[in-house]
C-alpha cells in the first residue's frame, strides 16, 4: 500500500503507512518546530541509528529558527534587521545563505517573489488589528523600503539593508530552508527513503519507500478536500495558499501573501503547488501564482525542470505544460 501524505495550505499532512516486508525498518517522528508541525519518516535497517538521526535533524531545524526566526528578537536576523540602513553587518553562514538564494528568486520570478517585504508585512498586519486600510502615503512610504537591489551581499560574507526601516521576512522560504537541510543530513548519513513534511506546506520526497516507486502524495483543494495525487521522488513539493492568514478590513477578507510590486494583499481565495528540485525553491515558487493567478505560472518556465499547479475558487486547476507527466496527477472528483 503506498505511503499517503496529504498536502494543504496551514493544515497537518497525514502519513499513513504498512510495514514493508524487508529489512528496513519504518520510523516516523513529529515534532513542534518554528510554530508548526515537524513530520520526519525514513526507512532505516538500525532504529535506533535512525532516532538519533532524526533528533539530530530536529536539533538542527531548532538551530536554524535561532537564526532566521522573524520573532525572536535575540535572531541573527532580528539583529541584521535592527541595523537597516546603518551599513554592513557581518552574517551567520545560514542566513548569508538564505538570502543569497532568496536574491536569485527575487531576480529570476521578477521580483514577485522578495525577501524585502517585511515593512508591508508589518503595515497589513497593523491594518488588520485596526480593521482599516493604510493610508495612501504610509503605503507608498513602505514600499520604498522593499526590493531586493536595496539588499547588498558581499563575498566577505557580510549584507546591508540600504535604508533605515527595511526588513527581511523569511516567512515564505524559511520552512524550505530547513527541510533541505534535514534531507542534506540524510543523504550524508547514507539515508536512501525519508519523507521530510513541514507544517503541511514544505516537504521533500528522498528516494521511494520499499517496494514502491514513489512516495503518493495527497493535494487538498481551497475548502480542504481531496483533489488529487501526485508521486514524487528525489523531489520537493510546497503548497501556499493566500488566504492561510487573513485579515477582515470594511467587509473585505485579504490573505496573508502581499504583492512586492503593489503592496496589496492578495483578495482571491488561491492555493498554488510548487515543485522543485529543492524545497526552498519550492517553497518561494508558490507565490507568483498566487500572487498574480494564472498569469504568475508563467514565471515558472524560467526555472528547468520545475512544475505548479494553480488552484482557484471552484476548484479550477491550471497546470504548468509538464505537471501531469512529471508526477502521474490523477484528479480526484468530489464526491
Amino acid at each position: 500500500m503506498k505511503s499517503l501524505v496529504v498536502l494543504a495550505c496551514a493544515i497537518l499532512c497525514l502519513t499513513i503507512s504498512v510495514p514493508a516486508r524487508s529489512e528496513l525498518r519504518e520510523v516516523r517522528e513529529v515534532h513542534y518546530q518554528m510554530g508548526t508541525v515537524l513530520d520526519i519518516t525514513l526507512w532505516h535497517s538500525e532504529p535506533g541509528e535512525a532516532k538519533k538521526l532524526v533528533r539530530r535533524s530536529v536539533q538542527e531545524v531548532h538551530r536554524l529558527e535561532g537564526i532566521l526566526s522573524n520573532y525572536d528578537p535575540e535572531s541573527s536576523l532580528s539583529f541584521f534587521n535592527e541595523r537597516a540602513g546603518r551599513g554592513r553587518v557581518k552574517l551567520d553562514a545560514d542566513l548569508f545563505r538564505v538570502l543569497d538564494v532568496a536574491t536569485t528568486l527575487s531576480r529570476r520570478t521578477a521580483g514577485y517573489f522578495d525577501v524585502t517585504v517585511g515593512p508591508l508585512v508589518a503595515l497589513w498586519q497593523r491594518a488588520g488589528e485596526k480593521g482599516s486600510l493604510p493610508k495612501p502615503e504610509v503605503l507608498s512610504r513602505n514600499l520604498d523600503l522593499v526590493g531586493a537591489h536595496r539588499l547588498k551581499l558581499y563575498q566577505t560574507g557580510e549584507a546591508e539593508l540600504l535604508y533605515d526601516g527595511m526588513k527581511i521576512d523569511l516567512g515564505g522560504i524559511g520552512k524550505g530552508y530547513a527541510v533541505d537541510r534535514i534531507v542534506e543530513m540524510f543523504r550524508t548519513a547514507g539515508v536512501k527513503s525519508a519523507l521530510v513534511n513541514f507544517g503541511g506546506s514544505s516537504i521533500y520526497a528522498l528516494g521511494n519507500p520499499p517496494h514502491e516507486d514513489d512516495w503518493a502524495i495527497g493535494v487538498q483543494g481551497i475548502d480542504d478536500h481531496l483533489i488529487g495525487m501526485v508521486h514524487l521522488k528525489d523531489r520537493a513539493l510546497s503548497t501556499s495558499g493566500s488566504m492561510g492568514r487573513s485579515w477582515k478590513i470594511q467587509g473585505v477578507r485579504y490573505g496573508h501573501l502581499i504583492n512586492p510590486k503593489s503592496g496589496l494583499p492578495v483578495a482571491e481565495r488561491r492555493s498554488a503547488t510548487a515543485i522543485a528540485a529543492t524545497a526552498t525553491e519550492a517553497e518561494a515558487l508558490t507565490k507568483p501564482p498566487i500572487l498574480l493567478g494564472s498569469p504568475g505560472m508563467a514565471l515558472i518556465k524560467n526555472f528547468p525542470g520545475t512544475e505548479s499547479l494553480l488552484v482557484s475558487d471552484g476548484d479550477r486547476l491550471y497546470f504548468s505544460q509538464g505537471f501531469a507527466a512529471a508526477t502521474r496527477f490523477q484528479r480526484i472528483d468530489r464526491q
